[in-house]
């Protein structure tokens, strides 16, 4: 569950009833469900008082704390607070003016957070800044989306992702600096020999890799053309990614599959890997981590299956973004139309998952190296009937909110994660609290 600390604090010479009801009245706009919020039941006012309660915020393990001033207070005891917890994703809160009794009243809220925003800054300390009444929406909503992108960061902080060999066919912009990605973005790397992987598959019972079989089929149809040993190795596959998940407790995995798995053992790992999408795994593969992180940030901001894709051509304001096979079926248009395939391709064998991906507002997102820090490419577009891409394989084509010319300039790499609704406003907050640059398309 999503903790966050929502400390009030104020000066002994302000407080009214008027200003204590605005710091109640402000936590309980904000509460929502699957969010416990950990506060002070009266304003902190003194600076031993503040670093004895940052104390107790330490103890409760929270993702990231919120300052809410009920009124103006000497910035000592805001430092104390945030001098303790600074390694924490950090917001301020300030309220306006306000009508009270037909007057114009102020209790010297907005005021404080200017002067501590001003400390903060000049320190380089990240926070976010919320100016608005207590019932306010857009500082309401401001104020939850924090919440959002403080547990983004701390579960970034946690995430481990299996790598299962490393980048495919020579492409430079899947290749990764492990250390940067762990200290500034946030995931462990785990380093798996594609071996480890087939050793596993080629272990499996017939009650184990037919498990596969049966899960898919709840929510795809197996296509004639796929033949039977491709479907008992996708199944080995699954098993063996499972079991990887489970030895080494990762949260994400990638596969390279070009050219251990889709030539020398024999089938490539898209259908497998388009389930565990969907059973909570963040799933990718062609050794790109880069996306794979990508996607799991689009997951914690949205809680979603998240999909990538190639981004095959962009023309007339619209892209299309397709992968060799993957896709998870969650994504799907029309689920009774989804169907496994065999690839059909020279260089390749085992199927695909063949599905034409849900219409509607998309986000679309790829974290980029880039002069030892990394750059976020993002922005948004409206998912459009789309056709399978030649014939068969997982596609969805989008008009591209912004101009084409900005969008091409954006691309790093052909890979890019993709998920449903608009989550640019938190991934520009992400990348201030990371201190990375982001390019948004518009």
């Amino acid at each position: 569950m999503t903790k966050i600390a929502f400390i009030r604090i104020a000066h002994k010479d302000y407080q009214t009833d008027m200003s204590r009801g605005k710091g109640k009245e402000a936590l309980n706009n904000i509460k929502e469900d699957g969010i416990e919020y950990f506060s002070n039941t009266e304003p902190l006012v003194e600076p031993a008082e503040a670093r004895k309660f940052a104390y107790k915020v330490l103890a409760e393990n929270v993702d990231g704390a919120l300052l809410y001033f009920d009124t103006w207070a000497e910035p000592s005891v805001a430092m104390s607070i945030v001098l303790e917890l600074k390694h924490l994703p950090l917001a301020i809160w300030g309220s306006p003016m306000f009508k009270y009794q037909g007057k114009l009243e102020s209790t010297g809220s907005f005021v404080a957070i200017s002067v501590f925003s001003g400390a903060l800054k000049r320190l380089g300390i990240s926070h976010k800044y919320i100016h608005g009444a207590t019932d306010d929406r857009s500082a309401i909503e401001s104020a939850k989306r924090f919440t959002v992108v403080a547990k983004t960061i701390k579960a970034l902080r946690a995430t481990k992702i299996g790598l299962v060999g490393y980048a495919a066919m020579s492409m430079y912009s899947c290749t990764f600096d492990h250390l940067m990605l762990r200290g500034i973005i946030g995931p462990e790397v785990l380093q798996i020999d594609s071996y480890s992987l087939i050793k596993l598959a080629e272990s499996a019972s017939r009650e184990q890799y037919g498990q596969f079989e049966a899960n898919v089929k709840k929510c795809s149809r197996i296509g004639e053309d796929v033949k039977s040993e491709h479907l008992e190795k996708e199944g080995r596959l699954y098993y063996g990614i499972k079991e990887l998940v489970r030895k080494y407790d990762l949260d994400a995995i990638n596969v390279k599959c070009q050219y251990e798995l889709s030539q020398e053992w024999g089938c490539i790992p898209c259908p497998a890997l388009s389930l565990t999408a969907d059973e909570g795994l963040v799933s990718g593969c062609e050794g790109d981590v880069l996306t794979t992180a990508s996607q799991a940030v689009l997951s914690y901001l949205s809680g979603q299956s998240i999909a990538y894709g190639d981004i095959l051509n962009v023309q007339n304001g619209e892209a299309l973004l397709s992968a060799c096979g993957f896709a998870p079926y969650s994504t799907a248009h029309d689920p009774s139309k989804v169907v496994l395939r065999d690839i059909g391709h020279p260089g390749f064998n085992g199927p695909v998952v063949s599905l034409v991906m849900k219409k509607g507002k998309v986000t679309y997102m790829r974290i980029n190296e880039k002069d030892c820090g990394y750059i976020m490419g993002m922005g948004t577009g409206e998912g459009l009937d789309t056709e399978l891409r030649q014939g068969k394989f997982p596609a969805l084509k989008f008009k591209i909110n912004g101009s084409q010319e900005n969008f091409l300039k954006s691309l790093h790499s052909q890979h890019y994660a993709l998920c449903y609704g608009d989550y640019t406003e938190h991934l520009k907050e992400l990348c201030e609290f990371l201190k990375i640059d982001y390019y948004m398309v518009d």
